[in-house]
């Protein structure tokens, strides 16, 4: 049986959230560094996560609820970093909990983060998604 870091829990298949996390993998394809279909708690995040400094992220609250899609890679920064942010916004008092979806260091992580966004039905905090870019 394995073993979780307190403050973690396995995203279970089968689960709204899970399908959510593998749509999203699926979506970044080789983009993504790493599957790690994991929820973490926004207190355990300094322990167990969150040095990615490339990376798409999920935001939620409760069991089920995403509610805000972000990323990394725009600038300095970590995972860790732009979640400290985003627990002094209080219009993101409610968040408990973020995914963690890292991306190669060559990879666009706003339009990563826009079509995941999108993939995933543009969360309620997300006010803006990065546009897809087109290439022709």
């Amino acid at each position: 049986m394995t073993t979780f870091p307190p403050g973690t829990a396995p995203l279970l298949p089968g689960t709204s959230l899970r399908r959510a996390y593998d749509l999203a993998s699926d979506a970044l394809g080789d983009q993504l560094l790493r599957r790690q279909p994991v929820k973490i708690a926004l207190w355990a995040l300094p322990d167990y996560a969150g040095d990615e400094h490339k990376a798409v992220y999920l935001l939620g609250s409760g069991t089920f609820d995403l509610l805000y899609t972000g990323s990394t890679g725009r600038g300095v920064g970590t995972v860790r970093a732009r979640v400290d942010e985003h627990r002094r916004d209080p219009r993101k008092a409610e968040v408990t909990w973020v995914l963690v979806l890292p991306i190669r260091r060559d990879a666009d992580a706003e339009q990563a983060e826009g079509n995941v966004g999108r993939l995933v039905g543009r969360p309620r905090l997300s006010r803006r998604l990065p546009q897809s870019h087109r290439a022709g």
